[in-house]
C-alpha cells in the first residue's frame, strides 16, 4: 500500500483531483453540491439494482443443492428425535449387602 501511494503518477493525479475540487467549490459551489447529489443518487440506484435485482438471481447455491440441504436437515431432525426416544431410561440400582466374610 505504501509503495502505491509513493508512485509519482498517482500523487500527480490525486493532486490534480484535489485542485479541481477546490477550484469547483470556490467558483461554483452550487454546481459542486449538485454534482455530489447526482453522484450519490446514481450510486444508490446502482446499489439498489445490484442488491435487489441482479445479485439474488446469481446466488451461489443452485436449486438442487438447496433441496439436498433441506432434505439433510430434515433427516438430521428425524435422527435426533429417534435418539431421544431410544435412549435407555436411567435404572435405579440398589446395592444389596451380601454375607461376605473378610
Amino acid at each position: 500500500m505504501a509503495n502505491s501511494i509513493r508512485n509519482p503518477v498517482i500523487i500527480v493525479i490525486l493532486g490534480l483531483a484535489a485542485l479541481g475540487l477546490v477550484y469547483q467549490l470556490a467558483n461554483n459551489p452550487g454546481g459542486f453540491f449538485l454534482g455530489l447529489v447526482i453522484t450519490a443518487l446514481i450510486a444508490v440506484g446502482l446499489y439498489f439494482l445490484l442488491t435487489r435485482l441482479i445479485l439474488p438471481r446469481r446466488s451461489g447455491m443452485n436449486n438442487n443443492y438447496r433441496k439436498a440441504l433441506k432434505q439433510s436437515k430434515q433427516r438430521q431432525k428425524q435422527k435426533e428425535a429417534t435418539r431421544k426416544n431410544n435412549q435407555k431410561k436411567k435404572r435405579h440400582l440398589k446395592v444389596v449387602d451380601g454375607n461376605r466374610k473378610k
